[in-house]
């Protein structure tokens, strides 16, 4: 109430100054607490997306450590299995070593192995013929010896799609071998000429299996 020229009025009068600033401090107070509280829960989530990211960049590098074991062992199976398939195919004599007279190269045709390309040799020498891989494929091809005069026939097969192959076929026993080149008509003269029959004929097969029955 303010008395002014005789007259009273009433004024309302504004807050103290104690008073404004302890609101404007209470006010600063929860901001800051909110402000706290924000950054609780950011620097909260940022762990939560640190340890998920962790997490999963280790699931993933884990997943490939056990895909590679996975492929390294069945690597390893194949080339094992592939060797004992490729070993019921082989055929030794104990020959000496002897002096090489004639070399063919291509692939091999038998129960269990197929090979194209010139990873086989055919060799000549004076007391027979051997098959083997070159040294890289030694371990898939089946070495083949045999003595000519333990040859019954040399004969011309071919699988549809594939070189003619010239197949030998021993006397007695049911093992033969095939080897697959573009040089046949070459391969069997070296034959003739060393006592061994030949069957200038081609017989189409469909598998490989024909040749064992």
């Amino acid at each position: 109430m303010v008395l002014t020229g005789g007259k009273c009025e009433v004024r309302a009068l504004g807050s103290p100054r104690w008073l404004q600033a302890d609101h404007q401090f209470l006010a600063r107070r929860r901001q800051t607490r909110a402000n706290r509280a924000v950054a609780r829960v950011r620097r909260t989530l940022s762990r939560k997306n640190h340890l998920y990211l962790y997490a999963r960049i280790g699931g993933l590098v884990l997943l490939e450590i056990v895909l590679v074991v996975v492929l390294v062992l069945m690597c390893i199976v194949g080339i094992f299995l592939w060797t004992r398939l490729a070993a019921a195919s082989a055929r030794t004599i104990g020959a000496p070593a002897g002096e090489l007279e004639t070399l063919f190269r291509g692939g091999v045709m038998c129960r269990y192995v197929l090979t194209s390309g010139s990873l086989v040799r055919l060799e000549f020498f004076d007391w027979g013929i051997r098959l083997r891989g070159i040294p890289v494929s030694r371990w898939i091809v089946p070495t083949w010896e045999a003595r000519y005069d333990e040859l019954a026939i040399a004969e011309l097969v071919a699988l549809p799609a594939s070189r003619i192959a010239v197949c030998f076929r021993l006397r007695g026993e049911a093992n033969p071998i095939a080897f697959l080149s573009d040089r046949t008509l070459a391969i069997l003269p070296e034959l003739e000429k060393r006592g061994v029959p030949v069957n200038r004929s081609i017989t189409q097969i469909r598998r490989v299996r024909e040749l064992y029955e």
